[in-house]
Order: C-alpha cells, then structure tokens, then sequence
C-alpha cells in the first residue's frame, strides 16, 4: 500500500466509539505503509493528542459553519495531498466528501455509525442525502447495512467493517478476573456511555434498582456525560438510588481502570451501531448484559458471554444483574470466554488486513482498476466477524 494517500474527514475527535475507531485505523494505515492526513470539522478535541503521538497532525477546516464554506476549505486543503481515498468518519461529514473527493479523481467513502434510522432522525431534511450520496459507505454494523438497505441503498455499495479493540489497553494490570461477591466487596454493575436519550439509562436505572430489591448489596456506576445527566439524577433520586445505589462519574478517560474494579457491563440502548463498550467488556474479561441494540445481540452471545434481553423487560435485565452477582464463577466463565471472542475477531491487529481488503472491494467496483491493484492483499487476512 505504499504510495497510497489516504485523507480521513472526522465530523470530531471528541471521546466517543467513533473517534476511537478513527485512531485505529490512521495507525493500521499508517503500519500498512499508506500516507495518512486527518482532517477534522472541529479543534482542540480528546483524540487529538492520541493522533500526535502516531506523527499526524490534525488540520482544521472547521472555521466556518456554513456547510459550501467547509467543501470549499477542504477542497483547498487537499490542493496539495490529492488524495487516492478520501473517507469521511461521521454520517454528517459525508456530504463534504463526496463533494469534494471528484475534484481528485478520489474514491469518496462514506461512514455510518449507528443504525442509520437514528443518524437519519439525527440529521433532519439533510438524512436523506447523506445516505445517498456516497457512491460506497462503510457501515461499523450488519445492522446498520440491513437498514440502509431497507430505505433503498444497493447493497453492493456498502461494506461493513466491525469495530477493533486495543487489547493491550486491558492487560495493563494482567485483565480483570471477576472477583467474589462478599469479602468486603458488594458487586459493581457499570453502564458507559453518552448520557443521551438513545442510550436509554432509564432502563439501567430501573433494573438496578429491582435487582437491588432483591441483593441490596448490588450497586450502579455510570460513566459519561451529556444532557439527560439531569433527568437521570431526578430519576435516580426517585428511585431510592442516591446516594449509596448509582454513583454518576461524569466522563472519564481512565474507562479501563473503571471496568477493573467493576463485575458487570450493563447496555440497555434503543439505538446502537457496534457499540465499543460491547468490546471493552469483553476485553476485561467482564460478563454482558444488554438489549439486542444494534450488533450487540450477536456480539454477544447468549448464554456463553453474557445475556441479551430485550429492552422494554426491566425485570429480565434486573434477574440477569442478580444472576450474575450471586455467582463469581459465571462471571468468570462469561468473562473468559469473550475475551476469547475478541482476541479471535475484534483485536486491533487484525485491521490492516480488513481495511485494505475493504478498499481494495471500493476501488475495484468503482473502477479505480490501478489502486486496487496496489491494495491487493497478499498475505491471509484475518477472520471476519459476520453476522
């Protein structure tokens, strides 16, 4: 892949799956040997520093909000890169891409992150084309490609390309084996994530405190922020959980520290893509508890590495907390064996080989016939997840 030059568009860099997943994959590029610039809509975010310290520098293009100005600023910034690939990271970023990336003769590539239907809610009357326009997309789930299949995208214009985890970023302290309830220590049911409307935390709250009901010992952290922090207090507050039952830590950049000291992954979502604290679970050896949002009822597995539950069933997601906290050897079990699950299909390592054959199927369909050539992979990848 040398020689290739490939720019990556992020919407932002804030703490979130997909500003993470961005990193990842500059860096696999980067190993891949491929010339990598980002450039971004926003200045000064959390991933910033994390792309410093891989020698890319992030451009600014973002001065003004006026959507023909940004097309304009980034035409005039790849003046000189001209890159063979230009991707955009974020759903709302699509536009800019697929205008600008003809005055290059680059392949524009789409990206969507959720499960399209709440990126379409998300982004009003503009919905519709962000979907459309991109003459190939990357979706990070099967769900997502399923739906933007139903609302009439080809599906040959879409690949998926799961989300990767670092494990290293777990092993810092040799994993988290579950400890035992009892021994001074109650267990921990921890829930991360934007505290935003989708995420549905209400559901997390109500189940705590039903299975607290029955195990008074059990007790919540929630880590993240954003605008139902206050509504969820209240709700916390209503629901006797304040102050000894759920402890709200606003954002955090120490999440695996957080997962160390915790028992159990809670995800009680209406609306996911791949979400990343799915992996970062199961990087930690830690069992899951989720709604079947997005991928997350295939990643994880019933009955093996955690339970799936469906969201509206407050009581099943409250009975499968208290299941797992009288039992050490369960969660032990379930943690086992999806830290299994994501060294074989979700390691980092194994994204090169992903991205390059996920390039080399765009350019080769969109007739790009001479970077195809140069993405050809030689050696065997590395197993896809598939759902």
């Amino acid at each position: 892949m040398r020689g290739v030059r490939v720019a990556l568009l992020a919407g932002g860099l804030s703490q979130g799956g997909a500003e993470k997943q961005l990193v990842y994959m500059a860096g696999a590029l980067l190993r891949a040997g491929a010339d990598v610039r980002v450039y971004c809509l926003t200045r000064g975010d959390h991933y910033e520093r994390a792309l410093r310290s891989l020698g890319i520098s992030c451009v600014w293009i973002g001065r003004f909000g006026n959507p023909a100005a940004r097309v304009v600023g980034l035409a005039a910034v790849l003046r000189d890169f001209r890159p063979h690939i230009l991707q955009s990271t974020h759903f709302f970023s699509n536009l800019y891409v697929c205008l600008v990336a003809p005055l290059y003769r680059a392949v524009a590539i789409g990206s969507i992150r959720s499960d399209v239907y709440q990126e379409m809610k998300a982004n009003g009357r503009w919905g519709p084309l962000l979907l459309r326009m991109p003459p190939a997309i990357i979706a990070n789930s099967f769900t997502a490609r399923r739906n933007a299949e139903r609302l009439g995208i080809p599906p040959a214009r879409i690949e998926v390309l799961p989300n990767v985890l670092d494990l290293a970023e777990f092993d810092a302290e040799g994993g988290h084996p579950p400890r035992p309830a009892g021994e001074g220590r109650a267990p921990v049911v921890i829930a991360v994530c934007r505290l935003v409307a989708a995420k549905r935390l209400d559901r997390f709250l109500r189940a705590l405190a039903l299975a607290r009901h029955e195990m008074p010992g059990i007790s919540g952290v929630i880590v993240g922020e954003g605008p139902e922090a206050g509504e969820l207090t209240s709700l916390a507050r209503e629901l006797s959980l304040l102050p000894d039952g759920v402890i709200f830590l606003g954002r955090r950049d120490n999440v695996a520290d957080l997962l160390r000291d915790s028992d159990i992954v809670a995800l009680t979502s209406e609306h996911e893509g791949f979400p990343n604290v799915v992996l970062e679970a199961m990087a930690a050896r830690l069992p899951v508890v989720t709604t079947p949002c997005g991928d997350s009822g295939v990643i994880v597995e019933e009955g093996v590495t955690g339970f799936v539950v469906e969201g509206d069933d407050i009581a099943g997601i409250a009975r499968r907390i208290v299941t797992l906290s009288a039992s050490a050897e369960l969660r032990r079990t379930f943690g086992e064996a999806g830290r299994g699950k994501v060294e074989r299909l979700y390691s980092v390592q194994g994204l090169e080989g992903m991205l390059l054959s996920t390039y080399q199927s765009i350019a080769g369909r969109l007739g790009h016939k001479h970077l195809a050539g140069i993405l050809s992979v030689k050696e065997p990848l590395k197993e896809r997840a598939h759902t």
